[in-house]
């Protein structure tokens, strides 16, 4: 695991306060932060922990001027990746953060030969489902009731390479 100072991508060339690194353990507190304004039932500090130490579990952050603005967070097993979580800080939505979280995701999924890409986004989260239908996600299925503190269903996506 990268240690948290080391840059994993620089998004471009002219524009270095952007990188997107290996999320660690001191990045937690922030994180939850923004998993709180982002999320109605948000993920707890302990399984951001146990993720982090997982082995098949990756999550990245995005940082703008060394402060992070979101995160993404997939498992990959053989040939298949899931999209657990991703979220931007509320403030900083709509500068394409999200956009160059799915870009590093997806080409780390194919570097690593992943061939099918999966994820639930609540069926009211019109936002989230423009940006993955932009990157090839499609529709494929719908979880009733998936989301216990609401009742909304999730709709499952895919994205096959």
């Amino acid at each position: 695991m990268m240690g948290k100072n080391a840059a994993e991508n620089t998004m471009d060339s002219q524009d270095t306060s952007k990188t997107i690194r290996q999320m660690d353990v001191d990045d937690i507190d922030r994180i939850m932060e923004i998993e709180k304004k982002s999320f109605v039932a948000p993920w707890s500090k302990r399984m951001f922990e146990e993720t982090i130490s997982s082995p098949i579990y990756r999550g990245l952050v995005i940082e703008h001027n060394h402060s992070i603005s979101g995160y993404i967070i997939f498992y990959t097993v053989d040939v298949e990746a899931h999209i657990m979580n991703l979220a931007i800080n509320p403030g900083e939505r709509r500068q394409g953060y999200a956009q160059l979280l799915m870009n590093y995701a997806l080409k780390f999924f194919r570097g690593k030969d992943i061939s099918e890409c999966y994820l639930e986004v609540r069926e009211h989260n019109r936002d989230a489902q423009r940006l993955y239908k932009r990157f090839g996600f499609e529709v494929i299925g719908r979880r009733n009731k998936y989301y216990p503190e609401t009742g909304e269903d999730a709709l499952v996506m895919q994205l096959l390479f």
